[in-house]
């Protein structure tokens, strides 16, 4: 579902006040864009930040194992992946990775990314990817030894209803949303203005003028 910059940025705000508008802005911009990549709903990725993190960027699990916004676990990354102990022993590429996942933009493009790796797996699993499903496949409740694969789970439950706090709550704010639609596109039509002033070509020396004087 495609929701604006500011309906996204607000339910952050809504949750967690004492997130700067301006990081409101700046996490909801990849969340939206990400969102619309991987077809899911952009106040789901803002709940479930919520549920892992509370809002912060670098956080860091007390085991070591989950990284940022998301609580991504690196041990399945990119580079950690091939390290035998990622948490006391990580290589030089792996703790590149884990300082990465601590960007809130990159934390959220992995996210997404995982959301869609989830709901693969559900497909494959037990035929669909319902949204309680990929949710508790996300977070960590499948069992290969036990054959459990995206059973819904307590805390997909708690995500789930945070996101519909969420969209209740935006649903009587329409008019605060488009005033914030408006203020935001002001300023982005002011920065491109002053983007293309600073574009604009330097004025062509006069014929015979001395560098850093007038001519004439």
């Amino acid at each position: 579902m495609f929701r604006t910059i500011a309906a996204i940025a607000l339910a952050i705000r809504i949750g967690h006040p004492e997130v700067s508008e301006e990081d409101a802005i700046r996490y909801a911009k990849p969340l939206q864009a990400e969102a619309v990549k991987h077809d899911f709903d952009p106040l789901t990725g803002v709940a479930i930040i919520h549920r892992e993190s509370r809002f912060h960027p670098r956080a860091v699990s007390k085991d070591g194992e989950d990284h940022g916004l998301a609580q991504v676990r690196a041990r399945h990354i990119g580079a950690c992946k091939k390290d035998k102990d990622p948490v006391r022993k990580p290589s030089a590429a792996c703790r590149a990775v884990k300082e990465s996942l601590l960007d809130a933009e990159e934390n959220i493009r992995v996210m997404s990314q995982l959301i869609t790796g989830h709901r693969r797996i559900c497909k494959q699993k037990v035929g669909n990817a319902s949204f309680l499903g990929w949710l508790a496949s996300y977070q960590g409740s499948n069992s290969k030894k036990e054959n459990r694969w995206c059973a819904a789970s307590d805390g997909a439950m708690t995500v789930a209803k945070y996101r519909d706090r969420l969209v209740r709550e935006l649903q009587k704010r329409g008019k605060e949303i488009e005033a914030f639609d408006r203020a935001l596109a002001q300023q982005e039509e002011e920065a491109a203005k002053v983007a293309d002033s600073r574009e604009e070509p330097a004025p062509t020396p006069v014929e015979g003028a001395e560098p850093g004087r007038r001519g004439g």
